[in-house]
């Protein structure tokens, strides 16, 4: 499917200290005109899903815009990247319900307001759980993001037993990017030896979850787990980027990742490999290739 991912601006309500976008926050909105310029390239090229990303673009006046026109255009989905703040409005939620069919991508990385304080640097907590509770109330189809990095990872069964009980039933997981705080790197960035038992033990405990997994290698994660890995990268996914220049994800991810001594593995080309940054502070002790599996006719490899 072809997709294209823009990005309103950078404003965002928050300001995480671990933005992936935290660099870019000078560049607060990109122009109307440019928007709609590769909406409308990228519909005449067949793009069948729009995703909509920033900062924040919940909070973007150009937001509703963007919607209508790429429905004129004939993007059949929509997907909205959000912190979820905004959807605590259910006057806005009750909008929104007229671009279906919609997704959502929701954030949630902590489990109470004072660690939200501290890391999203905001009182926005409260409006998360409420935005969530309303994407639930209004049957939208939507996923959690929870970003996998040090300050929540003591938190992170306790979180998906919280979403458990509020109804969630898609929750990604995603590995912290780390090259937007190189100089706390270690404060931040886990190494996956200390990170993976955890995510095992969520995705055994709650197999009620459609649980998705980013950015982590199936040597370290095992290879029971390698259904819950995210699908490759999408090669006809294209990103508006600062400069108006168009990449494709796929060479995006060629640019940032590596695969340690991994040639002759298995799922060499089907695992996401490892961010350039990890290798290059905590080594590759940690990546063992799969050269051998027993197969048979009902296995997928």
């Amino acid at each position: 499917m072809q997709e294209l991912d823009i990005k309103v601006g950078y404003a965002c309500n928050n300001n995480c200290l671990f933005c992936l976008n935290k660099d870019k926050r000078y560049l607060k909105e990109y122009p109307l005109e440019t928007l709609k310029n590769q909406i409308t390239t990228s519909a005449k090229e067949g793009c069948q899903k729009l995703i909509i990303s920033g900062g924040e673009p919940l909070i973007s006046k150009y937001f509703f815009d963007l919607l209508n026109f790429a429905k004129e255009k004939g993007i059949k989905i929509i997907e909205v990247q959000t912190n979820g703040r905004m959807l605590c409005y259910e006057n806005l939620a009750k909008k929104l319900k007229q671009f279906e069919p919609i997704r959502f991508l929701v954030s949630f990385h902590f489990p109470n307001s004072k660690l939200y304080k501290i890391y999203c640097q905001s009182e926005g907590f409260p409006q998360v759980i409420m935005g969530i509770k309303n994407l639930i109330k209004h049957d939208f189809n939507f996923t959690v993001n929870t970003v996998i990095m040090k300050p929540n990872l003591p938190y992170l069964k306790n979180m998906a037993g919280f979403l458990k009980k509020i109804g969630i039933k898609r929750i990604q997981y995603r590995f912290i990017n780390g090259k937007n705080v190189l100089d706390e790197y270690q404060e931040f960035v886990p190494k996956f030896s200390e990170c993976i038992p955890v995510i095992q033990k969520i995705i055994r405990k709650n197999p009620e979850f459609n649980i998705t997994l980013n950015e982590i290698p199936i040597c370290v994660l095992g290879k029971e787990f390698k259904e819950n890995l995210a699908p490759q990268i999408n090669p006809k996914r294209k990103n508006l980027s600062i400069g108006n220049k168009v990449l494709s994800s796929y060479d995006i991810w060629k640019n940032q990742f590596v695969f340690p001594g991994c040639k002759n593995c298995l799922y060499h080309l089907k695992c996401q490999g490892v961010r350039k940054e990890y290798v290059q502070i905590y080594g590759n002790k940690e990546f063992k290739p799969v050269i051998k599996e027993r197969v048979n006719s009902n296995t997928k490899v």
